[in-house]
């Protein structure tokens, strides 16, 4: 009799938790759109006379970078949306941005794990939230001082894709 059920109390284990894994799973899996790229500053980039946190909302670069998510434990983008900033502050704390985008295409694909809300990748930690994938790169973005001969500071970029 010991031994049935040592047996069922395994066969419940794992199929309890093989199941919480596919539901984990299942979250991430689909395509995710690029909607938010800030480094934490409300700017003015395009002069509209509206300042935004988002910068996709003050960048003329076209954005189609796009997350697909598979079953198989891999993430790929077809085209990552990979303008070059330069930002300079000057001595009475304005920023200044020099933008230009990129022409082409950057590919790239990686294999990726889930661990409740959080996804790995890339070396780096994303969590999962209400539908969107939430990414920070830390001290990603350099600014520099007026003439462009020193780094003065860095910035995360964040990044938000939403689901599809």
């Amino acid at each position: 009799m010991k031994p049935l059920l040592l047996i069922a109390l395994i066969l419940v284990s794992i199929t309890s938790c093989s199941s919480d894994d596919t539901a984990t799973d299942s979250k991430i899996i689909g395509s995710w759109q690029l909607t938010n790229y800030d480094i934490g500053l409300s700017v003015d980039i395009d002069k509209d006379e509206n300042f935004n946190v988002n910068l996709l909302d003050e960048l003329n670069c076209q954005n189609n970078e796009v997350l697909m998510f598979e079953a198989n434990g891999t993430v790929s983008s077809n085209d990552t949306f990979n303008p070059t900033l330069l930002i300079s502050k000057s001595m009475n704390g304005e920023y200044e941005f020099d933008v230009e985008c990129a022409e082409g295409s950057i590919s790239f694909a990686s294999s990726y794990d889930v661990d409740n809300n959080n996804v790995l990748y890339s070396d780096n930690i994303s969590t999962i939230s209400d539908n969107k994938l939430y990414r920070t790169l830390k001290n990603v973005i350099n600014v520099y001082n007026d003439d462009f001969t020193q780094i003065i500071e860095t910035r995360d970029l964040n990044l938000i894709y939403t689901k599809q």
